[in-house]
């Protein structure tokens, strides 16, 4: 048969029907005495006492004396005493039993005031349609259960019976109770539900708070539970709970399951606090036309979690959202804002309907299968939290709506109707403006913040000179005997202030100040930062210190201290600012004068060459943004130096010398940012113009020429210039900073580098001196304008299911200078990129590639792209071309950087993840080396190797003072015939490689994280000369080479790594150890580093959090072995660092730190930089 199996599944399906069709009903549960009818109040208490009830009422609302009924009795209404309200008693006590009732018969409540009669079973009327939410009921008492022969049905849970008007106390005594009919909470009616109290809803029941007052007061030890009043329960069992009219709901430690729609709240106002939703078949918490505060709930199972709908608004706080079909649905003309919640695993994270305002704040959209699913462009701070999910973001939100139950409806109440030509903004603006009337008594500002006073003492002791002889250090004496100057640390007592005040008014205007003080014997009193900022709907200013951020080609960052405003008109569709118009001015750098103490640096003085200028700053921009997904700026920099006459500073002569350059500057920009619909593809693009005119030109030229003659990178300029300004500096520079400034292939070690510094920073001084003469005071702005004047960037980053592109360009001309990016380097290229890739769920791959272009257009300006030296568009390199030929020995050539990697990260389980890298780098760049003949005996030439006497061959005789060797004859005359020629070996170009492998792993047990990694990096020297015809055929021993001119591989090293930690979190303590071995070995000089470092933090609370304890240490030692002319060499240093904390925890506003430590720096191969330093203090902070 075609299609058997449809006939099939059909007769199932009607025989089905036959037998639920023939089915009994599930017998009710055993008959109960329904409550009884309440009468009329009596005029006194004392008439509610006269009866001999069974049962004395509590000092409660509506309290009722109870019957005995007879066992066994009929599901009829018993006969019930008079009952009088009161206030409620201070403290509620249950009221003495007197009467025996036998289990079988739930006896009428006692504490659950009714108000309205009961009537009998066979006449009773079902609560008007006003009362009942638009979620249909079960069919039958069984709550539409059908019956088989396999499972029985579900049976109804006892309670005590509880129907209608409802108010007044529902206590714990009378618990569980069993609603056999709609609750209603009239209006100005309240009804309080006692920690503890479970209630089961029959099908067709729930509880409607109609303009009356729900305070639902569960606790942590005793929550509240609203559930299904059957033992196998399921969702929709029952209707709900509704909330309507002006009393704000107050919700805390409940548990609501199975309902259709767990909490429904409209025309009202609901505060829930530490709650659990779970298993709706319509909606968690649905709320329209209403005000919500949600905090530290949770929501499982449902089919839309939580529902903000139109014109409500609702703050979520805390909030968990897992295993939902839609966490968190945001309608038209809704506003929800998110803090500090978790939504994961659940179908949809968020479903964003248009014209509705959503925010997010330290919360992450992820694991989920589709993290967004939005009407329209969400704002990029929600975007870049929406990660990690099998589908991030799709604008597919109309579809998702429609595969979802319809939203409930609360009939009766008067609904607000939605108007298409209401506007989010619109809405938002008039609900802060009712609640500013609303709140017209309450104190018009909120404030919060902190102040912190402390006061601390440090005794700091250096080593002495135990030679016999005078050291010279820089501008320095040790005579013997005597101990070094203390640059390290200020000593003495020192005090610090701070204080942090936000305030916010009820219509949203906000006022900031943050401030941080100190007092020292250095530096007196000094403060810092210090700003100001007030903003509103449409101004924001800023007085004080700030910092101005925006694209990394015009304003990576700069500090100002002065003052800022922006100006916001109009709204746009996403309620954000239609134009921004924006302006500043202040101090970008601070005037530094002969003869006044460095603020940075203790125990320095300013001196010639070290004086600073006064920049200041001026800017201004215009923002444009017509929709959420695009906007654009213009604006204007423009900054001076001033050293004679600064503003409101000490001023110096013109005759002294300053470690920087002085120079004016203007640069011009404009930035633009594009969000692809629905968010997942984001393009920003920035473009400017500007220069600067430095007065010194000549001087700076000649101080650059020092560094760069001595093959100083010229990334590391701005150093040697810091250098200038405080050169006790020298002696502590780590090895990773000598080897940025002198290079990774340098052949000095450490000592020498140093020696090295120390005169070039002499010489550069002296250069400095000698040009002062030739600065030029009548420099003009904006002369010679041209093409490498500009600098452009453009990024871009998309995602695409679970993949993730980036990337990014960079442009930077020769003469481009902005005072907003001053340590950006000119002259450079770069490009990026990196794809990230989510493979299996347990798996993210990553690859990753850049190149960074230095000196890009040395020589003649051309190189656009970057990837050509010496051609135009920098496409294609042309080595044979005449222009390598003519800057063949010109310093600073084009130098590029590449860099290519691959990480990948396993989630193995729940608690095991590794992770396996390998990064390689690769760096090269002609540079002006030669080799070239040497014949002085004392450098050996003739001891390589290669000119030894072989076998059969003719020698020839060296004799070098009382050494006599004899080389091979025709080997040593092919070297000494070299000596007519200018260079043996020509055109060098340096390739640097590097590769570096991690492996990593972390493992979570007993209570702690373990952390075990390796990172091993092998660095080769593949460099050459392209025209060494001359030697080509030698086989000298790298050692030779050097001696010839250059050292291949002299810089060649294998560094290993094995990091190592592990973090115990336990009740009473947490702590962090961890140990990092680290070994070096180089190619040169049989150089080798051992380095270990061990850390230790630990933290344990006594006295209920009264205390709280907190201990550190930290080891270091370093240890560096090398060769010199046969010469073995050491050099080692140790730290040791400790310190103890204690908090004490006065109350929840105010604490103290009681604080105690030493650092000792161990240097014994360089006395002048060790040291040891005790410190002791006490810090008071108070939050309000």
């Amino acid at each position: 048969m075609k299609y058997a199996y449809k006939t099939l599944l059909s007769t199932i399906a009607l025989g089905s029907a036959v037998i639920f069709a023939q089915a009994p009903a599930a017998p009710e549960a055993t008959a109960q005495a329904t409550p009884a009818v309440q009468a009329a109040a009596p005029a006194t208490a004392e008439q509610a006492a006269a009866p001999a009830a069974a049962e004395q009422a509590p000092a409660e609302a509506a309290p009722a004396a109870e019957a005995a009924p007879a066992a066994n009795a009929p599901a009829t209404n018993a006969p019930a005493a008079p009952a009088a309200e009161t206030a409620p008693a201070t403290t509620a006590e249950a009221a003495p039993e007197t009467t025996a009732k036998p289990d079988s018969v739930a006896a009428a409540p006692a504490a659950a005031e009714q108000t309205a009669a009961t009537v009998p079973a066979d006449t009773a009327q079902k609560a008007p349609d006003s009362t009942v939410a638009a979620v249909a009921p079960a069919d039958s008492a069984t709550g539409g259960f059908v019956a088989d022969t396999t499972t029985p049905p579900p049976t109804l849970l006892e309670g005590t019976e509880i129907a209608g008007d409802i108010h007044g106390f529902l206590k714990l005594d009378k618990s569980p109770y069993l609603a056999t009919d709609m609750l209603i909470v009239s209006p100005n009616m309240s009804l309080v539900v006692e920690p503890g109290v479970i209630i089961y809803f029959k099908p067709g029941t729930g509880l409607q708070v109609n303009k009356g007052q729900l305070v639902i007061a569960g606790s942590a030890v005793s929550p509240v539970t609203f559930r299904s009043a059957y033992d196998r329960p399921k969702a929709g069992d029952w209707l709900g709970v509704t909330i309507t009219g002006d009393q704000r709901a107050e919700i805390r430690n409940v548990q609501i399951s199975d309902a259709a729609v767990g909490i429904a709240v409209e025309n009202g106002s609901m505060d829930i606090k530490d709650a659990k939703i779970e298993n709706t078949s319509v909606r968690g918490v649905y709320a329209r036309n209403a005000s919500i505060a949600v905090s530290d709930v949770e929501f499982r199972n449902n089919p839309v979690a939580l529902q903000v709908a139109n014109y409500a608004n609702a703050i979520i706080d805390r909030a968990t959202f897992e295993k939902n079909k839609v966490a968190i649905m945001n309608s038209e003309l809704a506003e929800a804002h998110v803090s500090s919640s978790k939504i994961e695993d659940n179908e949809v994270g968020l479903l964003n309907m248009a014209n509705s305002l959503i925010t997010f704040n330290n919360t992450e959209i992820t694991k989920n299968g589709q993290g967004v699913s939005s009407a329209e462009v969400l704002a990029p701070e929600i975007i870049e939290r929406v990660k990690g999910n099998t589908l991030d973001l799709d604008n597919q939100a109309e579809a998702t709506v429609s595969t979802l139950p319809p939203a409930p409806e609360i009939p009766g109440i008067e609904q607000r109707p939605l108007r298409a030509s209401d506007k989010i903004g619109d809405i938002v603006a008039q609900r802060l403006e009712a609640e500013t009337r609303s709140d017209s008594t309450v104190a018009r500002w909120s404030v919060i913040g902190n102040v912190m006073l402390g006061t601390g003492y440090h005794f700091v002791n250096t080593s002495k000179n135990d030679s016999d002889e005078t050291i010279e250090i820089d501008t320095d004496t040790i005579a013997p005997g005597d101990k070094f100057s203390n640059n390290f640390q200020v000593p003495g007592l020192a005090s610090r202030a701070s204080v942090y005040m936000f305030m916010q008014s009820i219509d949203g205007k906000t006022i900031e100040f943050n401030t941080d003080l100190s007092i020292d014997s250095w530096n007196k009193f000094s403060p810092n930062p210090v700003s100001l900022t007030y903003t509103d709907a449409y101004n924001r200013a800023t007085l004080g210190d700030f910092q101005l951020m925006g694209g990394d080609t015009y304003m990576a960052g700069l500090p100002i201290f002065g003052i800022d405003y922006t100006l916001s008109l109009l709204k746009n569709n996403a309620d954000q600012p239609l134009f921004q118009l924006g302006g500043f001015f202040g101090e970008a750098q601070r005037s530094l004068v002969e003869g006044a103490r460095h603020p940075y640096l203790y125990n320095d003085y300013i001196d010639d060459g070290e004086l600073q200028a006064q920049r200041l700053a001026y800017g201004g921009f215009i923002k444009w943004a017509p929709v959420r997904r695009f906007d654009a700026k213009f604006g204007a920099l423009y900054a001076n130096d001033e050293l004679k006459d600064p503003l409101l500073r000490d001023g110096a002569s013109e005759k002294w010398t300053t470690s920087d350059p002085m120079q004016e500057s203007f640069t011009l920009y404009a930035d633009g940012n594009w969000l692809f619909f629905p968010g997942d593809i984001e393009l920003n693009g920035q473009i400017a113009v500007g220069r600067a005119d430095t007065a010194d030109v000549t001087r700076q030229r000649a101080i650059n020429k020092v560094f760069s003659d001595a093959r100083i990178t010229p990334v590391s300029y701005s150093t040697m210039r810091q250098l200038m300004q405080n050169q006790n500096r020298i002696n502590s520079l780590s090895d990773a900073e000598l080897a940025n400034i002198f290079g990774d292939n340098t052949t000095l070690s450490r000592s020498e580098m140093r020696d090295s510094l120390r005169a070039l920073i002499r010489e550069a001084k002296e250069v400095q001196r000698d040009e002062e003469d030739d600065r030029d005071e009548d420099r003009v702005l904006g002369l010679n304008w041209g093409s490498q004047n500009f600098a452009i960037g453009a990024s871009l980053n998309w995602n695409i299911y679970k993949t993730s592109i980036n990337g990014h360009i960079k442009y930077v001309g020769e003469d481009f200078y902005s005072a907003g990016s001053p340590n950006q380097l000119s002259d450079t290229r770069e490009f990026g990129g990196r794809i990230e890739q989510d493979i299996l769920g347990f798996w993210d791959l990553g690859i990753s590639y850049q190149i960074n272009v230095e000196n890009a257009a040395k020589g003649n300006k051309t190189n656009i792209f970057g990837l050509g030296e010496g051609t135009h568009w920098g496409l294609f390199p042309d080595e044979d071309s005449k222009w390598f030929d003519e800057h063949e020995l010109d310093n600073d050539r084009t130098k590029y950087i590449q860099n290519a990697g691959i990480d990948n990260s396993f989630k193995i389980n729940k608690n095991v993840d590794v992770s396996v890298g390998y990064n390689f780098e690769y760096k090269t760049q002609y540079r002006p080396f030669q080799l070239h003949y040497n014949y002085t005996l004392e450098d050996g030439i003739y001891k390589d190797d290669w000119f030894n006497a072989r076998k059969g061959r003719d020698t020839t005789m060296i004799v070098d003072v009382d050494d006599t060797s004899y080389v091979d004859a025709e080997r040593w005359s092919e070297y000494v015939a070299l000596a007519k020629e200018p260079f043996l070996a020509t055109r060098f170009q340096e390739r640097l490689f590097k590769h570096t492998w991690n492996l990593g792993t972390s493992i979570r047990a007993y209570n702690s994280v373990f952390k075990v990694g390796g990172q091993w990096t092998y660095r080769t020297d593949g460099s050459k000369f392209h025209r060494d015809s001359l030697i080509k055929d030698m086989d000298l021993e790298n050692t030779t080479w050097d001696k010839l001119g250059y050292y291949f591989g002299g810089s060649d090293y294998f560094e290993q790594t094995y990091p190592m930690s592990v973090t115990t979190t336990l009740p009473i303590l947490q702590n962090r150890f961890s140990l990092t071995p680290r070994f070096k070995s180089y190619n040169r000089d049989d150089m080798s580093e051992f380095e270990i470092t061990i850390e230790d933090e630990f933290e344990m609370p006594f006295k209920n959090n009264f205390f709280v304890l907190g201990v550190n240490a930290g080891f270091r030692y370093m240890t560096t072995d090398w060769e010199e002319e046969d010469e073995s060499y050491d050099e080692t240093e140790t730290d040791i660092l400790g310190g103890v904390n204690l908090r004490v925890n006065h109350n929840k506003r105010f604490y103290t730190e009681w604080y105690t430590g030493t650092a000792i720096y161990f240097r014994p191969d360089n006395l002048s930089n060790e040291y040891n330093d005790i410190y002791l203090g006490v810090n008071a902070h108070f939050v309000y």
